[in-house]
């Protein structure tokens, strides 16, 4: 009796002290990421690194329809700790064993001005970044909401260098250096994410994860001072709703994505950061065993846009059944899996072949009548008859026009093993909602997919592992157009920046290499850099499916193109040997008992020593293909040499302005 009374006198000094507390701390497993939540005049965050301020006083809460706000005046009323230690396995990604290591804080709140009011925050510390998300309890007066505003924010010390994504509706941007006080104050042209900061002790990027039944995440500006005074941070900003009500919709208990804070000390920590793909929802598929990543041909970027009209390029016009075929032989030559077979096969483009203008986003294509020049059952026999899958595009639009179940049906019994959709240009829930659906009937009907058009990841590819890869990404293809914007700056940049997300198919390889000086617009197309640097892209930008740009005519004989024979796109384990933001990266991804090393600079030549350690004991055979004392001017030239190594020594690498290094390692 006395030893129950004990526990219960315990317990109400426990809620009595909690009913008084104004802040909740703790930390990660290894004690040097601190976060503490706030309820002093609303709900605020903080964060520390290593005992330094990552992000100050920051504002949590979500705005609701009707004049309902929860955070604003919020009280903490409960708080819950959990820890968990594990990993889980990854098979489609950068490295098959990830950590799961982290300890949550999970907070009951109730607002002061109506306490029925009651709104959940759900925080977790890892050693590399910490991550939150809100939890809307079923509640009366809110078995629906709208909510038209999320009120969350990263406010650092001071105004310091970031790169932050320029807005775009498909996440097809770059990212500029700037001030934090340079975001724009535009809530509803905002950043793309991530947004990347670096502190005096390192780097914090922002991003999302988890998103699920709501609107995509992009950033503004920080709300000012009282004194109108900039406030060096950013402000969460969320997608408008097609319907014209809100942000997102929902009923009942729900929980928002999470938004993610990856934290490092160097550039080089911050390219091994797996929290985006960890915080989302595990695989919803029983059986992966159908999912093939692989390496494809493509026909789409290299020639013009228009069928009818066949360039003078001593290649066939793309967009008929012989070219393709090319392109399948092309596959099966180099061991690829897989031939993309893009858009202009279906009378969705007659009248843009017509010369009428018609906008891609036309919803008037139907993919169950291909064009004459098509034989869409002879092209899927011709490439299962020589070990190639075919990949066939479809727009987004007539995928809804013709009904989800029945396009990806029809789709599905032509033959093909995957689908490229395209120009979905929406964060939105609506699209978001819809694109959950799509992958969840592609796998239905055993079908991979590469999604175009589309806003940045955020996980999706963990629960749904037969979406292999996806654009959100201003890739190669970007070449094509006037305003050169993917330049060598910009290719730089993108690991430190939209690799942190995950897959992008960004479709390198491009072997018509001009320095930025002499690149034109052409048709083939051209690409900045040398040869090697191409080459290297393969292996530092990840993609599960990737997707090689250039033509057969433009590789069969070609220096360099041997680096694709045999090329893994999914990896066992990825060190990061050196790295500076917008300056070079130089990575390792191991396959198997096999090492692919990748370099990349940006416009100034640079020579870097690479201890080879990661290797291990033993003798190795090293084959490189690297830039020459002539790739500076000559960027098509490239060196392929063949040397035995070992992991005691140091590679130097000399790589020319916008130059690239690659090389295989084998045991021997």
């Amino acid at each position: 009796m006395k030893h129950r009374l004990a526990l219960s006198l315990l317990a109400a000094c426990a809620a009595f002290s909690l009913a008084q507390a104004t802040e909740e701390s703790f930390t990660s497993p290894d004690g040097r990421v601190a976060v503490t939540v706030s309820d002093t005049e609303g709900l605020h965050y903080r964060v520390s690194l290593d005992g330094q301020p990552a992000l100050v006083e920051s504002q949590l809460g979500l705005d609701f329809k009707g004049g309902i706000a929860l955070g604003r005046a919020a009280k903490i009323t409960a708080a819950t700790r959990t820890e968990h230690d594990g990993t889980w396995e990854n098979s489609f990604g950068p490295r098959r064993v990830v950590l799961d290591r982290y300890r949550e804080l999970k907070l009951e709140l109730a607002e002061n001005s109506d306490a029925s009011r009651r709104l959940n925050l759900i925080v977790r510390a890892y050693d590399n970044g910490i991550a939150l998300r809100y939890e809307i309890p079923a509640q009366p007066g809110l078995e629906t909401f709208t909510i038209t505003d999320e009120r969350t924010e990263f406010v650092f010390p001071s105004d310091l260098k970031c790169w932050a994504g320029n807005p775009s509706g498909c996440a097809e941007n770059q990212y500029p250096e700037k001030k934090l006080t340079e975001l724009t104050t535009n809530a509803g042209w905002a950043h793309v994410l991530p947004l990347l900061v670096q502190m005096p002790n390192g780097y914090a990027a922002i991003a999302e994860s988890d998103l699920l039944d709501w609107a995509g995440m992009f950033v503004s500006a920080a709300a000012p001072r009282a004194d109108g005074a900039p406030r060096p941070g950013a402000k969460v900003s969320l997608a408008a709703r097609h319907d014209g009500n809100g942000r997102v919709v929902g009923r009942d208990r729900r929980v928002s994505p999470w938004r993610v804070v990856l934290l490092a000390r160097t550039a080089a920590e911050l390219l091994t950061n797996d929290l985006v793909a960890t915080l989302a929802t595990p695989s919803r598929l029983a059986d992966t065993s159908w999912v093939k990543p692989g390496v494809s041909a493509w026909d789409a970027w290299w020639t013009g846009v228009n069928p009818s009209q066949p360039k003078n390029t001593g290649v066939y016009s793309r967009g008929d059944t012989r070219s393709h075929q090319e392109f399948i032989d092309f596959a099966a030559e180099m061991g690829f899996r897989y031939q993309v077979m893009d858009w202009f096969w279906y009378d969705r483009m007659t009248l843009w072949d017509k010369g009428l203008n018609s906008p891609p986003n036309q919803p008037s294509g139907d993919f169950t009548r291909a064009l004459p020049h098509i034989d869409v059952p002879a092209l899927v026999a011709y490439a299962r008859e020589r070990g190639i899958g075919l990949w066939i595009w479809a727009h987004s639009l007539d995928i809804k026009t013709f009904g989800m179940e029945r396009a990806l049906d029809h789709l599905a019994k032509l033959g093909v093993v995957g689908i490229k959709v395209d120009f979905f240009n929406s964060d939105s829930q609506e699209t978001v909602q819809w694109i959950e659906q799509l992958l969840e009937c592609a796998a239905r009907h055993r079908l991979m997919v590469d999604l175009h058009g589309v806003y940045k990841p955020t996980g999706l590819a963990r629960t749904y592992p037969n979406f292999l890869t996806q654009e959100g990404v201003l890739g190669n293809e970007y070449n094509k157009l006037d305003g050169n914007q993917c330049d060598t700056r910009h290719t730089i940049t993108l690991p430190f920046t939209r690799g942190l997300l995950g897959p992008a198919d960004f479709t390198p390889g491009g072997f018509l290499n001009r320095t930025a000086a002499d690149f034109k617009v052409t048709s083939p197309a051209q690409v900045i850099g040398t040869r090697a640097r191409q080459l290297a892209e393969t292996v530092v930008y990840f993609s599960p499916l990737l997707v090689l740009c250039d033509s057969p005519t433009n590789y069969r004989g070609q220096p360099g193109v041997e680096f694709f024979r045999g090329l893994p796109t999914v990896w066992d384990e990825t060190v990061v040997l050196s790295a500076e933001v917008a300056e070079h990266v130089v990575i390792a991804r191991r396959s198997g008992s096999r090492w692919y090393l990748a370099a990349m600079n940006g416009n100034a030549p640079l020579t870097l020593r690479v201890p080879l350690k990661f290797l291990g004991a033993g003798a190795w055979q090293l084959r490189a293909f690297a830039d020459t004392p002539e790739s500076a001017t000559r960027p098509e030239t490239i060196a392929e040499t063949t040397r035995a190594i070992a992991a005691t020594d140091t590679l130097e690498l000399t790589l020319s302005p916008a130059g690239g290094y690659v090389a295989v390692l084998t045991r021997l």
